[in-house]
């Protein structure tokens, strides 16, 4: 974790370089899943239950928070494991609830669904910036080179719950539907 938080310009140009050629596509799977069951705690089961309205069942309740006060359309948050392993971070370190290998977080507008095991997430309107403890479990480079590149993931509502398991597919769904 970095305590530094100068920023680097040509890391960061270099970074912003790989994050523009990373290989993502249309079909992934679930590298990881992270449930957060108090702040700054982490656990990462192999099969986690997602609700409507809340997220992942083991998250602890003020997850969705910001400064306190409650942000709709967050309740499931997604990163691609290509991003983090390009900035060399660990992916619970992040927090982010799920970790996607080969799917195009990118790629998704708001209002696009996904199939993700039993669960359909929905792509929220709100975009999902990084932020200062996101810089700081990885380096200002790669806070800067995510800010340019809209690579920090996506934040999804969820459509219709379930159970998602490590190594379930994701993939988009092309009517928007379940």
């Amino acid at each position: 974790m970095s305590t530094d938080t100068r920023i680097d310009p040509s890391e960061a140009a270099r970074l912003v370089e790989r994050l523009e050629a990373l290989p993502l596509g249309a079909e992934g799977r679930v590298a990881l899943l992270v449930e957060s069951p108090a702040p700054e705690a982490r656990r990462t089961p192999q099969a986690v239950t997602v609700v409507p309205g809340v997220g992942f069942a083991g998250d602890h309740p003020h997850k969705s928070f910001w400064k306190g006060e409650h942000i709709p359309g967050r309740e499931v948050t997604a990163i691609n494991l290509e991003v983090l392993r390009l900035f060399g971070t660990e992916p619970a370190v992040i927090g982010d609830n799920l970790v996607v290998e080969g799917f195009d977080l990118r790629a998704l507008r708001p209002g696009d669904r996904v199939r993700v095991g039993e669960v359909v997430l929905e792509r929220s309107p709100r975009p999902h910036r990084p932020c200062a403890k996101f810089r700081d479990r990885t380096s200002p480079a790669a806070f800067a080179a995510v800010s340019r590149t809209d690579r920090r993931g996506a934040l999804f509502v969820v459509v219709q719950g379930g159970c998602i398991r490590l190594g379930d597919p994701i993939r988009r769904l092309d009517d928007g539907g379940a």
